[in-house]
């Protein structure tokens, strides 16, 4: 059956109704929810508290027992300890060595325990067991073969766990370890723990309050550290509890609620600390662990009676105050909601209905801010993506510019565009463009930019810069000018990679001030613009680099080449007619030298033909074009060329023309410089030690050169180098008085294919 309330109750009555039945509710189920949480947190609580101490307690021991065996490592770091125990094993008691060996340890000792403050007694144990050396003189010469810690010692580290010594009257802690000397064990290095510095860890205080304490017990259930209790003496105490139990019989860990040594009833945490084989136990009196927890229980019981009941008698008078707001509010909701954003719900008080008008009115406004900002948005990214492809399309920066600067005014109504361009010597170029005027350039120094403040800034600091009413030039403002609106300026830099290459700034008079949407798509079109920038300084360069090499190409391939032929055989010309009248046998001679003179250029001529054919001249094989290049060097200077080369085929086109290029300017220095009567050209294609190998050697029987003196200032050997190092082959020049040998050695990666 289903609760119904009457028909004709009000809303007033049933949000009473409502409100009395929910607080009641509400109060009685937290209530009951609390108190079982908040023991059983408490309880959580505390026994997380004891193991977090628990646990740093551990770590103390550890760190202790840790402690231990680090120093005993720190006393056999010095470089002769080793040595000087070594000669206590071997060396006899009386002997000068063993004295001055026995001193040396003892001091270390001495040092080690003093300045540790671990060890209340370092010794050394023989191979046998024997004490051969402790700071404590009295145990000198003592047998202690068959203790764990030497048996043990002699194999690895070792801790032995606490023991009471009848000779001491204490507890006591002894760690080993062996000692060796080049690789084999001469015996043991052990040290007799202070267990004042133990029982100091344990004792101190760890926020457990007035009952709480943490100590340790041996695997006998001996007492090992003190406890706060008065009369429970070390080492005559045995504690056996449930907690000690698990702990050393069971070697376990864990927390439970139990009695004590003096039969308190504790809430416990029992660790094993295998290290050492101990127990350790922090326990807490239950009774004072628990007490703030039920004070509070019973404290919020009484706070929650009380709220609940303020909780009906603030309903009733808020219901009453609200359903009639409340009743308008829903309407103006509804329109809202129906898409009337233009309307405003009336705020007719101050308290949360109010405020509830005022969220309203507040969604409605962001609404309204949000569509026009996204229209403001989608418009910036339209021009900015239209401005984009343009300004990717212009390579010329006098177009470039003026572009960008009527572009933003026309597209974003802005009052004033300037473009900054920095320059590498230090200056810089202005473009200012504004609405309604021409636009103009000019010249300036970086040093000069104080009279545009927000550009200034941007250069000297790289970042963009938004202001709004920034002081004017010259401090001078008009009357017209307030009238228009607020001046706002945005500036910001031109990066092309990390360095500054400029500065776009904008300034824009009106009712509205510039924003972070107009930041954003100024600073889109400085990284287009800076893009551009780049390009078009990459454009200018790459035809620079393109025309600087096609001369060197044109210098270098034209070097020594038709010019000189012709000039010689215009001379003889010149000559030819007086001594053919003088001397007709004579003048028959020279004609026959014009002859061979004007065939020499005619077969330059066709080599250069070639070469302007880049085409032509990698697909004839290098054979042939060193047999033309050869006809040309014997008709141009009447010198026998004998020519020996090896058929090939599969060449790459690129090595080919280079060594042809290389045979070329070997030829030409031989024709100009070497007054050589025989060349010999030879191409092979063959192996040798190191592979495959392509050789092409030129020698003549001329007069020869200085090679170190002339490497470095001709242009023919720089040629030749060039081409060398293009396809990654060796020159080799060498001259002497009996002529001069060039030798290009190209070895491929694949030999050539003999034909």
């Amino acid at each position: 059956m289903r609760f119904r309330l009457p028909g004709s109750w009000t809303i007033r009555n049933r949000l009473l109704l409502y409100c009395v039945f929910i607080v009641a509710f509400t109060a009685i189920a937290i209530s009951i929810v609390t108190a079982v949480l908040v023991s059983r947190d408490a309880h959580d609580r505390v026994v997380g508290q004891l193991k977090s101490v628990a646990t740093l307690k551990q770590q103390e021991v550890d760190s202790w027992v840790g402690g231990l065996g680090l120093n005993l490592d720190i006393v056999l770091s010095a470089e002769e300890i080793s040595a000087d125990l070594h000669t206590l094993t071997q060396a006899a008691p009386t002997s000068a060595a063993y004295q001055a060996a026995h001193a040396r340890v003892l001091r270390r000792f001495t040092w080690a325990a003093n300045r540790m403050g671990l060890f209340e007694e370092l010794f050394f144990m023989g191979p046998k067991g024997e004490v051969l050396l402790s700071t404590e003189r009295g145990h000198e010469r003592q047998q202690l073969g068959l203790n764990d810690y030497f048996t043990e010692g002699m194999r690895h580290q070792f801790i032995q766990e606490p023991s009471y010594s009848l000779s001491l009257n204490k507890m006591t802690v002894v760690a080993s370890r062996p000692v060796t000397y080049h690789g084999a064990s001469i015996g043991v290095l052990a040290g007799r723990a202070n267990l004042e510095s133990l029982n100091a860890l344990m004792v101190g205080r760890a926020g457990l309050g007035q009952t709480g304490e943490t100590y340790l017990i041996g695997s006998n259930h001996r007492l090992l550290t003190d406890l706060r209790r008065p009369g429970y003496s070390i080492p005559d105490t045995y504690i056996r509890t449930a907690g000690s139990t698990q702990a050393v019989d069971g070697t376990r860990s864990g927390f439970a609620t139990y009695q004590n040594y003096a039969g308190v009833t504790v809430i416990g945490v029992y660790k094993w600390i295998p290290g050492l084989k101990v127990g350790l136990l922090a326990e807490q009196g239950e009774a004072e662990a628990l007490h703030a927890t039920q004070l509070a229980l019973w404290t919020a019981a009484g706070v929650a009676l009380v709220a609940a009941l303020l909780a009906i008698l603030v309903g009733i008078v808020l219901i009453h105050s609200i359903v009639r707001p409340l009743s308008e509010l829903g309407d103006t909701a509804s329109q809202i909601a129906d898409g009337d954003l233009d309307l405003d719900a009336p705020v007719r008080r101050n308290d949360e209905i109010g405020k509830l008008a005022h969220a309203f009115n507040r969604m409605t406004h962001r609404l309204r801010d949000l569509v026009r900002s996204l229209e403001k948005r989608t418009h910036h990214l339209r021009a900015i993506n239209e401005a984009g492809r343009q300004i990717s399309s212009i390579l010329d920066l006098d177009e470039l510019l003026p572009y960008v600067a009527s572009s933003l005014l026309r597209t974003f109504d802005y009052d004033s565009v300037r473009i900054l361009l920095l320059t590498e010597e230090g200056s810089a170029q202005l473009l200012s463009c504004s609405r309604g005027a021409t636009e103009e350039r000019r010249e300036m120094e970086v040093a000069d930019l104080g009279r545009l403040p927000a550009v200034a800034s941007v250069v000297r600091t790289g970042e963009p810069l938004l202001e709004n009413e920034p002081p004017r030039e010259g401090g001078q403002t008009s009357q017209e000018e307030p009238e228009k609106g607020s001046l706002s300026e945005i500036a910001v830099p031109i990066r092309v990679g990390a360095s500054l290459a400029g500065v776009l700034d904008i300034t824009s008079r009106g009712p509205h001030p510039l924003d972070e949407q107009d930041l954003f798509a100024i600073t889109t079109l400085a990284d287009q613009l800076a893009i551009a920038v780049e390009n078009t300084r990459l454009y200018q360069n790459a035809h620079e680099l393109a025309a600087a090499k096609e001369r060197q190409r044109l210098a270098r391939d034209l070097h020594d080449a038709v010019s000189q032929t012709l000039f010689s055989v215009s001379l003889m010309a010149e000559v030819l007619p007086r001594i053919y009248e003088r001397d007709p046998e004579q003048g028959r001679q020279r004609l026959e030298e014009l002859r061979q003179l004007t065939r020499g250029a005619l077969a330059e001529m066709r080599m250069l033909l070639l070469e302007l054919r880049p085409a032509a001249l990698a697909e004839t094989s290098l054979p042939d074009l060193l047999r033309q290049l050869s006809e040309a060097v014997v008709g141009q200077a009447r010198i026998p060329v004998e020519l020996d080369v090896d058929s090939m085929r599969g060449l790459p086109p690129d090595v080919a023309v280079a060594m042809y290029r290389i045979a070329q300017e070997a030829l030409n220095n031989v024709v100009k410089h070497a007054r050589a009567e025989r060349v010999l050209v030879n191409l092979r294609d063959g192996h040798d030690d190191g592979g495959a190998l392509l050789e092409l050697v030129i020698t003549d029987d001329g007069c020869g050169f200085d090679v170190a003196a002339a490497s470095s200032g001709r242009l023919g050997l720089g040629i030749m180098a060039e081409r060398a190092e293009s396809i990654e082959a060796r020159l080799e020049l060498s001259s002497s008085d009996d002529g001069t040998c060039v030798r290009a050695v190209w070895r491929p990666w694949t030999p050539p294919l003999p034909i």
